[in-house]
């Protein structure tokens, strides 16, 4: 990896660990951090071995917990800022992939951290999290270069959407479950265990039924009923004849 602000843990039992790794700057996000976020998703795309993977971030250097404090606004003075770019494909790799990602969050999740857990298949918080959007607030734009207004609106409905990007409100956990964020809420002492649990669940499952699940499920709002059913019967068929991932993702994107 080309950054050592990305903790990468592959475990034998087909979880990996992901870790944003700047305590002293609440992870905060920059160019070479992004960069090798993407990277490690490719590999945990052609890594076979690996069925689900955690997206975490490491506590504060005082022991508070803490998820991301979004895009690190100072790495542009040194060449290190984000590029628009980069997060947008981030975002839409980690959407896009057909292995399964929860995102386990305590602490502060804002703006482009928030970003990057709303691409996630799962998110997982504790009830002390502290999750906000201030694209608005801070930027004077609420659309998200990255697709926060989509997904936001997307994972938890427009009215949501729109009380979290127009007034900048901070929610903790529970709020999070309520407006559909959140998949589980936890204490969190509790958190690390139900993220492990979840994904122990779902790597005990056949990965092809996984990677037919995903497409199809990822792309069913697109989709009018009758073009859902059929390519859910028709997906069945293809596990039975192991269609590989990439022609897999073709025939479902192309539909």
């Amino acid at each position: 990896m080309s950054d050592n602000s990305i903790r990468y843990e592959k475990r034998d039992d087909g979880i990996a660990i992901v870790t944003l790794d700047r305590p002293e700057k609440l992870n905060a996000l920059t160019g070479p951090l992004l960069q090798t976020l993407s990277d490690v998703v490719d590999e945990i795309e052609a890594d076979p071995d690996v069925r689900v993977f955690l997206l975490r971030g490491s506590p504060r250097p005082d022991g508070r917990p803490c998820f991301s404090a979004g895009v690190d606004v100072s790495a542009f003075a040194t060449g290190e800022g984000v590029g628009e770019e980069d997060g947008f494909n981030l975002t839409n790799k980690i959407d896009d992939l057909l292995k399964p990602s929860i995102c386990v969050i305590d602490g502060i999740c804002t703006t482009g951290g928030g970003e990057i857990a709303l691409a996630c298949d799962f998110r997982l918080v504790a009830r002390t999290a502290q999750i906000s959007d201030w694209h608005l607030k801070k930027l004077g734009t609420g659309l998200g270069a990255w697709g926060a207004s989509t997904r936001w609106a997307r994972e938890c409905g427009v009215t949501n959407a729109k009380q979290m990007l127009l007034t900048g409100r901070v929610i903790d956990g529970d709020e999070a479950f309520r407006i559909g964020f959140a998949s589980a809420v936890y204490d969190s002492a509790d958190l690390e265990a139900g993220a492990l649990e979840m994904a122990t669940q779902i790597a005990g499952m056949n990965p092809d039924g996984i990677k037919l699940v995903l497409a199809h499920l990822d792309r069913i709002d697109d989709m009018s009923r009758d073009q859902a059913l059929r390519w859910a019967k028709l997906s069945a068929d293809w596990l039975d004849v192991k269609v590989g991932e990439s022609e897999l993702k073709g025939k479902i994107l192309g539909s």
